[in-house]
């Protein structure tokens, strides 16, 4: 009697090892991806993916929201039940991602409401299939809080984990960790007044979709827009804008 028991609690152990084994390798993330126009991410798994991020507190002098975005393309390596139930049992409907944040010096004054949290969205992805799912690794509100001298940097650490849901059972994907060096005045640079800096042959414009990360931004000073909330240009603009009413 004690031989069966132990061999069916081993079985039973086994079946709790597969079913975490399963459950993550189900629904994969698999890269971090470059939005194209539109800051649309192709699902499809490319070369092009991005294995570290940079993020520039230094941007908000120039009216612009540091903040850190994400496109990871996730996998659900389930197979369709079409053919054996006639419907449709394991499609993925993506609903959060949970954060966790090493944000090193920058982020030493922030209690775990800052450093753990999650970001919700909906993706649903059919068994056998990628989507791109959008999450805010480091929010405006989060990157709001961090301080850091002109010219410093710190790397800081994204633990991500995406959460879906199947049939109502909760299935969660694999946990990654995306560094991201989060510095002040290491992307936008400031080339002067717009209408006599003298500008670069080549206008750095920024990210597509994010202007506080990942390229390189170059800014003017627009002396006629002295009085609005913004007076910067990003990316430059050479000469000065009308405000004049008419």
């Amino acid at each position: 009697m004690k031989t069966r028991n132990f061999v069916l609690l081993l079985f039973l152990v086994a079946g709790l090892i597969t079913s975490c084994a399963e459950n993550s390798s189900s629904l994969v993330i698999l890269q971090n991806q470059p939005p194209a126009s539109g800051c649309e991410a192709s699902s499809t798994q490319t070369d092009t993916f991005l294995s570290h991020g940079i993020m520039d507190l230094g941007a908000s002098r120039y009216g612009i929201q540091p903040q850190y975005i994400g496109w990871l393309v996730l996998a659900n390596n389930l197979v369709s039940t079409v053919e054996s139930h006639g419907i449709e049992l394991n499609t993925v409907e993506i609903k959060e991602a949970h954060i966790s944040l090493s944000l090193g010096s920058s982020g030493s004054a922030l209690d775990s409401s800052y450093t753990k949290f999650a970001d919700y969205t909906f993706v649903a992805i059919p068994p056998g299939e990628n989507r791109s799912v959008q999450v805010n690794l480091i929010p405006p509100n989060v990157a709001g809080r961090m301080s850091l001298g002109e010219g410093q940097y710190v790397e800081a650490t994204a633990t991500v984990q995406i959460i879906g849901e199947r049939g109502g059972t909760d299935i969660a994907s694999n946990s990654i960790k995306f560094p991201i060096t989060i510095c002040n005045g290491c992307l936008a640079e400031n080339i002067g007044p717009c209408d006599t800096a003298t500008f670069p042959d080549t206008i750095f414009e920024g990210h597509t979709c994010n202007k506080s990360q990942d390229e390189p931004l170059h800014c003017c000073y627009d002396s006629a827009a002295a009085g609005a909330d913004n007076p910067y240009r990003c990316p430059a603009v050479q000469g000065t804008e009308d405000t004049t009413v008419k």
